[in-house]
């Protein structure tokens, strides 16, 4: 097993193909190679896999079959701590006597397992090298398909291979600099489990963890809204309208106001992009103002500032 570290982003594909070179120079980016995965993914009928959090895929790679089962973790402002087992299996198929060595859960019938969705997509990566951390760059640009349904891909993801998480943040920063991108907490399988049943996608789920401790409530309350601010702009590319721009301007307002006011509880933690909340409401309230379902949620991730002042917050957030 191994303990996977991620920052995840989505990005629009017409942004991925104009500004990629430029953002793999300006990372310094080492041993650019690209790819073509192909990737089954796993479950029962009653979908008892994702009810429990867990994913189980079979990737096509450069002729190599990988077998691979993540654990629940922990997932927060686009940043994921998870635990991963990797299997090479001689065939397309799954090895189920493998499983037990991935903590498999005894009420989960592996006979019962069976393909439910497929991520295929282009990935080019790269190793960046930042701050004394190594750090795999993966640009993922295809598609997630479940029977006759299908849906586009675009992602960035920063795997962590040594050296401190924080500099994820440091590099998440200089690409929403570049390209515009959001910090995303839905992962591939997640995605395709909605594709597969819509209704997984239709609730916004999330537990309180600070009983008597103020300084957890704040970092609850603060975790709570930006993942609500997230999930708001990935279901915009369901369903754009009115409402949810405005849920989006008034889960702002609150993160402005709890952000911006800490620094009177501790003067050391001042949030610096406080600034970047004025103007992110303002460019929500002109889109309510004018035809919202005009450019749809392309008009979200059209500016770089979102993004920035995402990954701004997930890394404060870290801080405090």
């Amino acid at each position: 097993m191994s303990k996977e570290i991620e920052l995840k982003m989505v990005v629009m594909p017409a942004a991925l193909k104009s500004v990629l070179p430029v953002l793999l120079n300006r990372l310094g980016a080492q041993e650019v190679k690209e790819t073509w995965l192909v990737n089954a993914y796993f479950d029962t009928s009653e979908l008892l896999l994702n009810q429990a959090r867990i994913a189980l895929r079979v990737r096509q790679k450069e002729g190599l079959f990988i077998q691979t089962l993540k654990t629940k973790g922990y997932s927060a402002g686009g940043l994921s701590q998870r635990g991963e087992w990797e299997w090479v299996v001689p065939e397309n198929k799954l090895d189920v006597s493998l499983l037990h060595e991935g903590l498999w859960p005894s009420d989960i019938p592996v006979e019962e397992l069976d393909a439910v969705f497929e991520t295929n997509f282009k990935r080019i990566s790269a190793i960046i090298e930042c701050s004394g951390a190594k750090i795999e760059l993966a640009v993922d640009e295809g598609c997630i398909s479940s029977d006759e349904a299908k849906v586009p891909l675009a992602e960035i993801e920063l795997e962590l291979m040594q050296g401190d998480v924080d500099v994820l943040f440091e590099v998440a920063s200089i690409i929403a600099k570049t390209m515009p991108v959001m910090l995303a907490d839905v992962s591939k399988a997640e995605k395709g489990y909605r594709l597969k049943d819509n209704s997984l996608s239709n609730e916004f789920l999330y537990s309180y963890e600070c009983v008597s401790d103020h300084k957890a409530y704040v970092k609850n309350l603060v975790s709570r809204n930006l993942a609500y601010w997230l999930y708001l702009v990935d279901r915009a590319s369901v369903e754009f309208s009115r409402s949810l721009l405005a849920d989006m301007a008034g889960v702002l307002c609150v993160l402005r106001e709890v952000v911006s006011n800490y620094k009177y509880a501790d003067s050391s933690k001042a949030f610096v992009s406080a600034g970047l909340f004025d103007s992110e409401i303002e460019y929500l309230n002109d889109l309510l103002a004018g035809d919202v379902m005009a450019g749809g949620v392309d008009q979200l991730l059209a500016q770089t500032r979102a993004g920035v002042l995402a990954i701004d917050l997930s890394r404060w957030l870290r801080s405090i």
